[in-house]
């Protein structure tokens, strides 16, 4: 296992890359001009659309900053028909089925379809790297993943999930949706690999799926091959053998692309990119770009595996011939919680905390205040409004709002991002907010936790230190717990740096425990807890059994073993209801 930041992360932070897109069609269809002369002047052409992307906000239904009225679309959730446009949610990935024309009216959509991506347990959470693991597959999360009725705290390993996202080319998901999932039945969709007819299995990003009493749909078990694209639902999974048993298998190859289709838009993250053939894979996409294909808010440079990228081209003979592929900020580097005290509508930016944050049509609005505004946008936002803002910073040095949450008052996460400025051994500012210091707010690199008297020393010694604090609010200042300092990666980050993970005890020898493979040691120092009570090393690894389920926080030592900081259990005769 590696604890560093994963490829989609590096990827996200080192170039420009976008959140979603769409596939369309357009079929044009004379409509006589009902103008003067009683049907005289040019036709208005109409279009066929139909955009895969997701979706940012509500008020008919926005796909990547798209606004699709929708008043009359049939909504299908997880390929059940007649559901209701209050079951879609910001996050959600969603095909739209529209009609356009060229007389400036946003499209109607006729069908907007759901299904998620993956659906299981959790295995364990790395929030070191920003990873969950479900069923074997990597669900990267950042600051713009929307995670519904709950939060990364807040889950579990074993709790259910169901991600809604893009798959990149090592087969992780980057989620764009983490819903906590009551419903046991597991769920995966992705290509067949590795298949064995005679076994009955094949396997989907290292998931085995045993087919031999699977019920098929739309095709036949004599359909697959390696590469075939499938969905596979089942509830008899085995976590040790990483297998699970299929109860129906559906043909998700075929693309849904008329041959007369004049336009396709699609989003996702690229996969298999070859600079010298010109090609690369976006999803189910084959795409490809020549001298004719136009980038924008980047070059052919940016173009790269695990960039997140919005193309629009022609589809020819099962390929996507891009006429424009588009690039976007997509890595959050400021995040501030605070009251608005200005708003400019005509440059569409308001001011928290002092920053000024300007919104596009990518920006992602949600509403969690007591209001529960589903319709909430920019136009909605109001003086003393409390907002928590994710920005990227251009290069301008301008605050780019990706995602606007209004919240109330007392809903604070006692969170912030942001370059530290004024520092001082008593405090600083992020993000605009005052933060202080106490002699318990630890410093951690991402290779180590050290004192505040380094801390000072390393701001003396960079132009500019990007910090992540938590902590609790007391009037209106941030008393930091923990002050998280990213460093720039010398690209060498097998087994080293900081790690902070949940996980199942897997084996413990003598005073080493092992959790998914790595070797977990204490000492004196170590922060240990059972049940929110402190313990000693020896109370806390006799209390742990193969299975139990821990929390930790530590470092990398000798490239080999974990040396654990902060270690908490919870075993089930907790009568702690918090």
């Amino acid at each position: 296992m590696r604890y560093v930041k994963p490829l989609i992360t590096l990827a996200l932070a080192a170039a420009l890359s976008a959140c979603g897109g769409g596939s369309s069609s357009e079929t044009s269809t004379p409509n006589p001009d009902t103008g003067s002369g009683g049907g005289g002047g040019d036709p208005v052409a109409t279009t066929t659309v139909i955009s895969e992307g997701v979706i940012t906000g509500f008020g008919s239904v926005y796909v990547n900053g798209q606004r699709y009225r929708s008043e009359n679309a049939v909504i299908s959730i997880a390929g059940v028909p007649a559901a209701d446009e209050a079951q879609l949610k910001v996050g959600m990935v969603v095909k739209v089925s529209a009609s356009s024309s060229d007389d400036g009216e946003d499209p109607e959509a006729s069908e907007i379809s759901y299904e998620e991506h993956l659906q299981g347990p959790i295995s364990f959470i790395d929030k070191s790297t920003q990873v969950i693991t479900v069923l074997g597959q990597r669900i990267v999360y950042d600051d713009l993943t929307k995670f519904d009725d709950t939060n990364i705290d807040m889950l579990s390993v074993n709790d259910f999930i169901e991600v809604s996202g893009y798959q990149d080319q090592d087969g992780d998901f980057y989620a764009t949706l983490i819903e906590l999932e009551d419903d046991q039945e597991i769920k995966v969709r992705g290509e067949v690999a590795s298949l064995d007819t005679e076994a009955g299995t094949f396997v989907i990003n290292g998931l085995t799926i045993d087919y031999n009493t699977a019920l098929f749909d739309d095709m036949s078990a004599s359909d697959l091959i390696d590469g075939f694209f499938v969905k596979v639902e089942g509830t008899d999974f085995d976590g040790d053998t990483q297998t699970l048993v299929a109860e129906s298998i559906e043909n998700k190859n075929d693309n849904d692309i008329d041959a007369d289709i004049d336009e396709v838009k699609a989003a996702g993250i690229v996969r298999d990119y070859d600079a010298e053939a010109g090609t690369f894979r976006l999803n189910r996409f084959t795409v490809v770009v020549n001298d004719a294909t136009e980038f924008d808010d980047g070059t052919i440079e940016t173009l790269a595996n695990g960039v997140i990228v919005k193309v629009e081209g022609e589809y020819v003979d099962g390929q996507l011939v891009a006429e424009e592929v588009e690039f976007k900020a997509q890595k959050s580097d400021t995040k501030t919680e605070g009251q608005v005290t200005d708003i400019n509508t005509d440059a569409r930016s308001f001011t928290v905390n002092g920053l000024v944050f300007t919104v596009n049509q990518n920006t992602r609005y949600e509403d969690d205040s007591e209001l529960d505004d589903r319709q909430f946008n920019f136009d909605k936002i109001q003086v003393n409004d409390w907002l928590e803002v994710a920005a990227a910073t251009n290069d301008a040095g301008e605050f780019i709002a990706l995602k606007v949450e209004r919240i109330d008052e007392d809903d604070f996460e006692g969170e912030v991002k942001g370059v530290a400025r004024d520092v001082t051994e008593t405090g600083m500012f992020v993000a605009g907010v005052a933060v202080t210091f106490t002699e318990g707010t630890h410093f951690d690199t991402e290779e180590d936790r050290i004192t505040l008297e380094e801390f000072l020393t390393l701001i003396d010694e960079e132009n500019v230190v990007l910090v992540e604090v938590e902590g609790e609010y007391e009037s209106g200042v941030l008393v930091a717990k923990e002050v998280e300092i990213e460093m720039p990666s010398d690209g060498n980050d097998d087994n080293l740096g900081r790690v902070e993970f949940e996980g199942s005890v897997e084996a413990i020898e003598g005073n080493s425990v092992f959790v998914v493979g790595n070797e977990l040691r204490f000492n004196d120092q170590s922060d240990l807890e059972i049940n929110d009570q402190e313990v000693t090393v020896e109370e806390f690894i006799a209390a742990l059994s193969v299975g139990s389920v821990i929390e930790v926080e530590g470092v990398w030592r000798d490239n080999s073993y974990i040396m654990v900081l902060e270690a908490e259990l919870e075993t089930d005769d907790d009568d702690n209801d918090d």
